[in-house]
């Protein structure tokens, strides 16, 4: 059976250029982003308006034809992670109890729109599957600033090598070989995540299951007056039913060696 991977990322607006903490510049932002736009390989981006045109020229460069490109313009109002969460997660972070929690000055605690952005990764995966986008049989996320090495690195390269791709289950990345939690609060609120948020692969027929675990965890974090990154909401996921996925040791960002060709 030939395994047609397809990559999927976004760039949105979250003002992060103007944040006291954590701030980063888009221009940053689409200098890496470059990186994954100069692969080999099929690719729907996601993005709004503003970033069209920088997304566009970067792309082409290395699919002259865009042929395997599809950009779409979206309004983060318009995200399904906006509307399932944005207003009580900015609810949940403005009160006193959510802040006495709260012990460290980082986005997902302080940022409501950071996280909406974060969760929507896996309804992007969807949509790209439901339109059918390049047809693939799995959809891969990765973040706009997932490679930062020299563009040599990946221009041009196939990746990742569908030889490699485990069609059965999702599979994502950890810092670990196995996750452990004491205390499912205790960890959505620290600075431990096993699972990275940066990449990871989805086959077409396990997305809607992965979906509706994401949002039972999402959903009970909410209701118990805790949240955090979309690492954490993973590793709470994942424990619940560990082998519906597979995981792989890893570092930040090495994800282009394991699945090279």
């Amino acid at each position: 059976m030939d395994i047609k991977p397809v990559i999927v990322q976004s760039l949105f607006d979250i003002k992060r250029d103007k944040w006291d903490n954590f701030k980063m510049s888009y221009h940053t932002y689409l200098h890496w982003m470059r990186n994954v736009l100069s692969i080999d390989n099929p690719i729907v981006i996601y993005t709004e308006e503003k970033f069209f045109k920088a997304i566009y020229d970067n792309r082409k460069v290395y699919d002259p034809t865009m042929e395997n490109t599809k950009i779409i313009v979206q309004k983060t109002e318009d995200l399904t992670a906006y509307k399932l969460f944005y207003k009580r997660l900015e609810n949940l972070m403005q009160t006193q109890e959510f802040t006495d929690k709260a012990h460290f000055d980082v986005p997902e605690m302080t940022k409501p729109l950071y996280n909406t952005i974060m969760f929507n990764k896996l309804y992007w995966l969807r949509n790209a599957r439901d339109n059918k986008f390049f047809n693939g049989d799995v959809y891969v996320w990765k973040d706009a600033g997932t490679y930062r090495e020299d563009i040599l690195s990946y221009a041009h390269k196939k990746w990742p090598d569908p030889k490699k791709i485990d069609i059965t289950k999702p599979t994502f990345f950890s810092h670990h070989e196995k996750i452990s939690i004491h205390n499912i609060e205790s960890h959505a609120l620290s600075q431990m995540r096993f699972i990275h948020g940066t990449c990871f692969f989805v086959p077409n027929d396990t997305l809607d299951s992965l979906i509706d675990e994401m949002e039972i965890t999402i959903d009970n974090s909410l209701k118990n007056k805790y949240i955090g990154s979309d690492e954490k909401m993973f590793d709470i996921t994942y424990l619940r039913s560990p082998d519906n996925y597979k995981l792989i040791k890893s570092n930040w960002r090495e994800y282009f060696p394991l699945f090279s060709w």
